[in-house]
Formats: structure tokens, C-alpha cells, sequence
């Protein structure tokens, strides 16, 4: 139980990463410790669909509250708290630094392959920020017709799926976050039940239904297909590309924390602190957790083996 509600919380975390300018919910995946499982989950579900169903079901529905709540609700809170919110985010990253790194220790030492994954994911990172003057610049409006709504989809993935990169800043450049939030809001949109009432809640559910579903599918589409890639590279160069992981949070924090502290206050400083130990604290529960599951899987494995060879006296 405490296994879904803590998936189901990340799913929040992440759901708010996806859309929230500057933020990328791949990175906060790889903070909360849920990254890695979530693709495998993903990447191979019909290879075993009632334990990866099971496994995937609390991030999702977490992550369709998270986004909604930013959609609707965190937007007046971003728009007040936006400088301690970032630095809460920013903490929450970086304390994953640590069980980053001796995931890329695991294996063996540091070798020189690995810095240069860890630079690239910088480097990476780096490289879409420099599209950010522009894209906040841009106040273009695009509307969402059926072969924008799915690229648009495909730009969300993105963000979700890569760590490092923040999708909202791309639909900014292309003239598309208001659309899309609007979409998004439309769910579920709080002042259209205030001021109409449930019908009035429902008519403009309807009014975004058919964007929204070409979106689901562009989403859904570009999110495989990367996943596969990232499977893939996981499976076989594990500690590269924990390394390049490296890369990509620190980009990302490099990134936030400027705008948490454009001027200094003592509450972003508190919270960057918090998020900090929070998320320590969590890499360090989950690991306990993860050498009990292995204690366990061995014991059973070996009173199995036990057993077998009693048989065969």
C-alpha cells in the first residue's frame, strides 16, 4: 500500500514537471527513483501486463491529477510562489545526485566514457536552453488542428520521457503551450463549473475533446518509440547512461535556479533545503527497501534450491 501511494504521489511530481515551464518530468522521475521502472514497465508492458499494469496505474493517475492541478489550480500558486516552487523542485533534483552516482559506481570505476556521457548530457541540455529568450519572446497563438494536437502530443513525450528537456518551453517556441494547457484545463476546467455549473463543465469538455484525444495519441506514439530507444541503451550501457543522467540534472538545476533566486529570500533557500533532504532521505529509503527485496528474492531462491535437492535424495 504505502509501495501505490508513494508511486502515486511521484506521478503528481512528475504530471507538474511535464507542463510546468523550465521543469522537465524526466528529471523528476529520476529524483523520486521511479525513472527506470517506469520505461521497463512501459517498454516491455505485454510481456508481462497484469504486474506492469499494476505497477504503472498510480504514476498514471497521479500524473493526469498533476497535470490538471497545474492546468487549473497551481497555475494562481506558480503565479505567487513561482521563485520557492523551482527551488523546491530544484532540491528534490539534486538530492538524487548521489544515488546517481553510485549507480554508475556499481558496476566498476569511472572511466573516461563515462564523463563524456555525463558532458553530453549537459551539453544537451544546455542546447535547448538556448531556445528559451526566443520561446518566451514568442506569444504567437497556434491553434490545435488534428496534425498539430499530435505533435504537440509528441512534444509532451518528450518532455516526460528524456530527462533534461523541457517540453513546455517548446510548445512556448512553436506558439503552443496556451493551447495545449487549454486543452488540458478543459478536463476539467474549475471556472466553467463556477460559473455554469456542471453543463457548462461538460459543453467545454466537448469543445476540446477531439484536440485532446489526437494529443493522447501523439503523446502515446512518440513516448514508445523513444522509450524503446532508452530501454535499449539502459539494457546495454547502464552506467553511460546513468552518467549522461548526471548530465541532464545538473543542466536542469543549472537552469531553475537562477529563476528561484532572482532576487534572494529565505524561503526559496528553505525550500531548496527541503527538497534537498527530501529527496536524500527517499533515495536512501528506497535503497533499504530494494536490499530487503534482494534478501528476500535470495533467501527464497535459495530454500528453493534446498528443497529441490532434498527431492532428488
Amino acid at each position: 500500500m504505502k509501495s501505490v501511494l508513494y508511486r502515486f504521489i511521484c506521478g503528481i511530481a512528475v504530471g507538474i514537471g511535464g507542463v510546468l515551464p523550465g521543469v522537465s518530468g524526466g528529471i523528476l522521475a529520476i529524483s523520486l527513483g521511479i525513472y527506470e521502472k517506469m520505461m521497463l514497465a512501459i517498454g516491455d508492458f505485454f510481456h508481462n501486463v497484469k504486474a506492469n499494469f499494476k505497477y504503472l496505474l498510480p504514476i498514471v493517475l497521479g500524473g493526469g491529477i498533476g497535470i490538471l492541478l497545474t492546468s487549473n489550480v497551481l497555475s494562481i500558486l506558480i503565479a505567487r510562489y513561482e521563485a520557492p516552487l523551482l527551488a523546491l523542485f530544484s532540491g528534490l533534483v539534486l538530492g538524487s545526485v548521489p544515488g546517481l552516482y553510485s549507480e554508475v559506481r556499481k558496476s566498476g570505476p569511472i572511466k573516461p566514457k563515462h564523463i563524456i556521457a555525463a558532458l553530453l548530457g549537459l551539453g544537451i541540455v544546455l542546447l535547448f536552453a538556448l531556445g528559451e529568450n526566443t520561446a518566451v519572446a514568442s506569444g504567437k497563438m497556434t491553434e490545435l488542428t488534428i496534425p498539430v494536437s499530435l505533435i504537440a502530443g509528441a512534444v509532451l513525450a518528450f518532455g516526460v520521457v528524456i530527462p533534461g528537456v523541457s517540453s513546455s518551453f517548446i510548445l512556448i517556441y512553436m506558439g503552443l503551450y496556451s493551447a495545449v494547457i487549454g486543452v488540458i484545463s478543459g478536463v476539467l476546467d474549475l471556472k466553467a463549473l463556477a460559473t455554469g455549473g456542471v453543463s457548462g463543465a461538460f459543453n467545454r469538455f466537448l469543445e476540446i475533446l477531439v484536440p485532446l484525444i489526437f494529443l493522447s495519441i501523439g503523446f502515446g506514439l512518440c513516448a514508445l518509440i523513444i522509450i524503446k530507444f532508452v530501454n535499449r541503451m539502459m539494457k546495454r550501457h547502464h552506467m553511460s547512461s546513468y552518467a549522461a543522467i548526471i548530465g541532464f540534472v545538473i543542466g536542469s538545476v543549472a537552469l531553475i535556479l537562477p529563476k528561484a533566486f532572482t532576487s534572494f529570500n529565505w524561503i526559496s533557500v528553505v525550500m531548496l533545503l527541503a527538497g534537498f533532504v527530501l529527496s536524500y532521505l527517499q533515495t536512501r529509503y528506497r535503497e533499504k527497501i530494494e536490499k530487503k527485496e534482494a534478501a528476500v528474492l535470495a533467501v527464497e531462491a535459495a530454500q528453493g534450491t534446498s528443497s529441490s535437492e532434498n527431492l532428488e535424495k
